[in-house]
């Protein structure tokens, strides 16, 4: 008997419909999924983690004690960010193939069948393209972002008045890129496109629900603030701690130095985070997904040939002559 999953993808939705089936899907497949996660995109956003934490350290570091540090310390907290910037990329990458990986998995195969070892192999080039995807949409926005403040600049020049109006504008292209952009490692994976097509293919797909797409990031990107905060609660108490013991003692420069137990809490405290990063974006690509699916289906009614071919293909079972 072939398997019929729970959750059906392209299908319209309206905007509660797509929060629900987000939660609906994580409910339903919390386990593997999560597992999933863990085990494949854990380990570099641990990384991230910690490497946010050493960098946010030595950064006001070189704020509270400036005569302590060399050239040397600048350059390690020059490197520091290099490394920082390319594991956010890679990061960017690897949690949409994981999750749209896995989705694509659950269309195909129970929940309990689906192992890491078949998104091992189903990621393939993705990541890749997803990286290639990060990299074209951070080049375009910059250069969109550049070419708007010269605008800008220039408007100021001519009359101070323009300015409001120019920023305004400018706020407003950076913003509808920045939300149409969104939806391009959705297209990647399941229409195993290129970076440049899935750029192309974000905006017609996003053409009149803008707005809706832009709700469903702020609705499901404050519900993940909230689940950070949660998550990151026990390192802000830790250097709130730091903080009041550090300036009662009149010493600030023990703020951004750290024990040998201190640095243990650090690194537990960021594999906590790690898991509530998972969750925070997982969130967010899933509800991402499902307005995916809603504007495919929206403009080329996918959902509903699929079902059409899945009568006939019945129909022509049953009318097959048994001898």
């Amino acid at each position: 008997m072939s398997y019929t999953p729970q959750i059906e993808f392209y299908k319209k939705r309206q905007f509660g419909d797509k929060l629900n089936a987000t939660f609906v899907f994580i409910r339903e497949n919390a386990k593997p999924f999560l597992k999933a996660q863990l085990l494949i995109a854990g380990p570099i956003l641990l990384l991230l983690n910690i490497l946010i934490n050493q960098f946010t350290f030595d950064f006001l570091g070189l704020g509270f004690e400036p005569d302590n540090f060399t050239a040397n310390d600048i350059i390690r907290i020059v490197k520091l960010y290099g490394v920082l910037l390319i594991s956010s990329v890679i990061t960017g990458a690897v949690m949409p193939a994981v999750s749209y990986t896995y989705m694509k998995k659950y269309q195909t195969s129970p929940p309990d069948e689906i192992t890491n070892a078949n998104l091992l192999g189903g990621l393939g080039g993705k990541i890749f393209n997803l990286v290639g995807l990060n990299i074209v949409s951070f080049i375009m926005l910059g250069a969109v972002i550049f070419l708007l403040s010269l605008v800008v600049g220039f408007t100021g020049a001519v009359s101070p008045f323009l300015i409001f109006f120019s920023g305004t504008l400018a706020l407003v292209v950076v913003a509808y890129i920045g939300v149409s952009l969104t939806l391009g490692s959705s297209i990647i994976v399941f229409e195993d496109n290129n970076p440049l097509d899935a750029i192309g293919r974000c905006f017609k797909l996003i053409r009149g629900k803008w707005w809706s797409t832009f709700g469903l990031i702020i609705v499901v990107g404050i519900l993940g603030f909230i689940i950070n905060q949660l998550f990151g609660l026990p390192r802000t108490i830790l250097f709130g701690i730091k903080a009041i013991t550090s300036f009662e003692s009149g010493d600030v420069s023990n703020l951004v130095q750290m024990s040998s137990s201190e640095q243990g809490l650090n690194v537990l405290f960021a594999t906590f985070e790690t898991f509530g990063s998972i969750i925070t974006n997982s969130l967010i690509f899933i509800a991402l997904a499902f307005q995916y699916f809603n504007l495919v289906e929206r403009r080329e009614s996918r959902g509903l040939l699929s079902q059409i071919e899945q009568i006939d293909e019945q129909s022509n079972d049953e009318d097959e002559e048994v001898y």
